[in-house]
């Protein structure tokens, strides 16, 4: 008796549906890239009980005849394939003609279409992949298709589809990317009856980052201009590095027109916001990225959510490069703003008796008020600043990168405007750019702003130093408003970008060398690492089984810090797992911390004044290599509202 046998065609029009449709999010998807590929300019999106009961997608797209109606709900039929070299350079969002036979199977469907310029569209309804209705119908131009009930033939999947609401959402996020790959389109979708969401259709991208992102973290977007390398093209919107998230739920990317989940455009994103965002935050944003069709895979994943490029590190540097321009040419200061504190609502007047009244009042027993009690406290200020981002881990990336190309300081005249919320996003003109030779990431500096001088000589930053409090915070005014300068953390990032810019740093030599004893398994690592450490700024040597003599140091380090840093340099060495350029970063990292001003010491007027203007000079200080802010700004408008001089 034969073991191997043919699988009936229902059989495997099953499995077919197992691969493509997961959850009703998986119909929408398919049915709305069947719109786009269409041609359309409006897709309206109808759910009830998160698509599972029903589920409509409306568009005003080509349509269909009536001779290939039927024939779209056969297996690997398709409009968008001919031949086989058709696939080495796939444009359309569908082209495996799968995904109606996969959906039909499953569901109860009913279909209107009609094409352009047709008297009259046809209807048909199909019950597990089965026709059981075709007639001509009066329809509008275009195809509606009406899915109902599914998995209603496969009862022990719907056990895995969960909430409706889940299931809802799952829907919105398939929307929004549309939304997103095609501003030009008006999407529309509607859950139960209400609308959720909507996009103009204008071409704007800005019009569906807004409804996608919303209007707070919108305010604290910034354009990347089309940045044209290596044959493609990348562009989007990114937030500013102190508007970090704790997960990577916002990060949108997409490869020509289509949403895809890429590693190596992830990591090239992260890779922009290195040293200007917190630990343990995430950018978000929506990247995109143009390339010739021949240069992408998109033929490797049932869903089409993952592809595969022919040449990675022009697809890394293209994306790196757009987004770490953009960044470096805006101003990425946080601002504080004025919310005013909410207060238990007043008595009438009435009751509260004035001091005449009380004085001739009959005396009643007071009613004891603890000496515990709660008094009302003041108004004051909120937490105004907006929560600054950690930088993200940099994910791995096989292979080398070139270094971004510098971007020539201007004038930053404009340092302190200020975009309001309410206000449309402000069009981006980015600075230009110096090309520099492609070349790996094997020495410090590649990408570094011009040198920032220790002596912190005197510069016109428009900016007159206050003072400062707490001996940890430098207070200044300019034309505009109060700027707040943390001390330790600008001197500690303009030591960051000055060191890793150096070819050699400047060594002191110590009048006798510091011997550092360390642990079996620490000592090893420095051993392992005496390169790289040399490389930072220090002259030392093995000294005995576990300790190392330290003969000179970087220039800006105090000889007393030598054991403390020794420690902290092995501590980083044992526990990085960091390719080496990034590994000395961090090593420079302990420098620069170690050498800046300390918080808590009192600084002179004239090298609060030097830092101040120093830092205002150079737009790559807007947080420490931590990724904490080094400068927040309070406007005059702010402080106007503070004491009510202005309207609310």
């Amino acid at each position: 008796m034969a073991i191997i046998h043919e699988l009936s065609p229902h059989l495997a029009d099953l499995i077919a549906a197992g691969e493509v449709v997961e959850r009703p999010a998986s119909v929408a998807k398919e049915l709305i890239e069947n719109a786009i590929d269409a041609g359309s300019t409006r897709v309206t999106i109808e759910i009830e009980n998160g698509g599972i009961s029903y589920l409509r997608i409306a568009d005003n797209g080509c349509g269909m005849s009536a001779e290939d109606a039927p024939i779209a709900f056969r297996r690997h039929a398709t409009s968008k394939l001919r031949t086989e070299a058709d696939l080495t350079a796939i444009g359309t969002l569908g082209f495996r003609g799968e995904a109606l036979a996969a959906i039909a199977s499953v569901t109860r469907i009913d279909l209107f279409t009609r094409q352009k310029g047709a008297i009259a569209g046809l209807h048909l309804h199909l019950e597990a992949g089965e026709i059981q209705t075709q007639e001509e119908a009066g329809c509008p131009e275009g195809t509606t298709i009406v899915v109902r009930d599914l998995f209603y033939n496969t009862p022990a999947r719907m056990k895995f589809l969960k909430k409706d609401f889940t299931e809802a959402g799952y829907i919105l996020s398939v929307v929004q990317h549309a939304a997103l790959s095609h501003p030009e389109i008006a999407f529309c979708l509607i859950r139960d009856g209400k609308q959720v969401f909507s996009t103009d259709g204008k071409g704007k991208l800005m019009a569906p980052v807004f409804a996608v992102f919303g209007k707070e973290m919108t305010a604290n977007m910034i354009e990347v201009p089309r940045c044209e390398r290596n044959g493609m093209t990348a562009y989007g919107y990114i937030v500013k590095p102190h508007a970090g998230r704790p997960n990577r739920s916002m990060q949108h990317f997409f490869v020509n027109g289509r949403y895809v989940k890429s590693r190596l455009m992830q990591a090239a994103l992260e890779e922009a916001y290195r040293n200007a965002m917190i630990t343990g935050k995430y950018p978000s944003g929506a990247v995109f990225l143009e390339l010739p069709l021949a240069a992408v895979d998109v033929n490797v994943h049932p869903a089409k959510t993952e592809v595969k490029f022919s040449q990675e590190k022009p697809v890394f540097e293209a994306v790196y490069v757009a987004c770490k321009n953009a960044i470096a040419a805006n101003d990425n200061m946080p601002y504080l703003t004025h919310q005013e504190k909410k207060t238990v609502e007043e008595k009438p007047k009435e009751s509260i008796p004035v001091y005449t009244q009380q004085r001739f009042a009959v005396s009643k027993p007071a009613t004891p008020v603890s000496s515990t009690a709660k008094m009302p406290e003041p108004p004051e200020l909120e937490d105004f600043l907006v929560a600054v981002p950690p930088r993200a881990k940099k994910p791995s990336f096989s292979g080398t990168y070139a270094a971004a190309p510098r971007i020539i300081q201007e004038n930053r005249s404009d340092l302190a405007f200020h975009h309001r919320i309410d206000e449309p996003m402000p069009e981006h003109k980015p600075a230009p750019i110096v090309q520099t030779p492609s070349e790996p990431v094997t020495k410090r500096g590649t990408d570094a702003q011009p040198s920032t001088a220790q002596s912190l000589e005197p510069l016109d930053s428009g900016a007159r130093v206050i003072g400062e409090c707490f001996q940890t915070y430098l207070i200044a005014e300019d034309r505009d408003g109060l700027i707040l300068i943390d001390k330790h953390a600008a001197h500690e990032r303009l030591l960051f970008n000055q060191l890793r810019q150096e070819t050699e740093i400047p060594q002191q030599e110590l009048l006798t060398p510091v011997i550092v004893e360390l642990t079996g398994e620490e000592a090893s690592a420095v051993q392992s690492g005496l390169e790289e450490i040399r490389q930072a700024g220090f002259a030392i040597d093995s000294f005995g089984e576990n300790s190392f003599a330290v003969r000179s140091v970087p220039a800006y380090l105090d000889s007393a810090d030598v054991p403390s840093v020794i420690g902290e340099l092995a501590e980083k060495l044992m526990h990085s797992r960091t390719a080496v350029p990034d590994r000395l970063d961090d090593l420079i990292h302990t420098v620069a911390c170690k050498a800046a001003i300390k918080a808590g010491k009192a600084s002179s007027r004239t090298e609060l004044q030097a830092l101040c203007d120093r830092v205002l000079a150079d737009n790559d200080v807007q947080s420490c290599p931590h990724g904490r802010p080094t400068t927040v700004r309070l406007t005059k408008y702010e402080l106007d509202k503070l004491f009510k001089r202005v309207n609310q």
